[in-house]
């Protein structure tokens, strides 16, 4: 899983939940957003800028006491974890590139997922061996 951390910024794109049905939509997305005990990611309100003004949007934030949290890890050690790395919603690596896909699509350009596509090309080039 990726997540947002404390600190700095990042674009992205802010989703709309239907008018219908708020509460089981909300229901369902935490559901599917918190999924382990103590969670890994928690939901909070943020301020986003948006072409129309700022908004409140839910977000869902690295929790730094989650089991899985890796906090600030070197490059190589991130991009070695998510090629070994599984959950029930597939493979960390697919996820990643899943990730870059889709902001590309919303032509965004995140400069710390594009390092982890490389390291993680980087090693599945070199079997692993080699260290940034």
């Amino acid at each position: 899983m990726l997540a947002l951390d404390r600190g700095g910024s990042c674009k992205g794109v802010v989703y709309r939940l239907p008018a219908e049905d708020h509460f089981g939509q909300l229901g369902r997305l935490m559901r599917r957003e918190i999924d382990a005990n103590p969670p890994t990611n928690v939901p909070r309100w943020i301020w986003v800028k948006t072409s129309d003004g700022p908004l409140r949007a839910l977000a869902f934030v690295a929790a730094p006491d989650g089991k899985a949290y890796a906090g600030r890890l070197p490059l190589d050690q991130v991009a070695k974890t998510l090629a070994r790395a599984a959950g029930h919603w597939g493979s960390s690596a697919q996820y990643l590139f899943r990730t870059v896909s889709m902001l590309e699509e919303s032509g965004i350009r995140d400069r710390n997922v594009q390092d982890l596509v490389a390291q993680h090309i980087i090693m599945a080039s070199t079997g692993g061996t080699q260290r940034s």
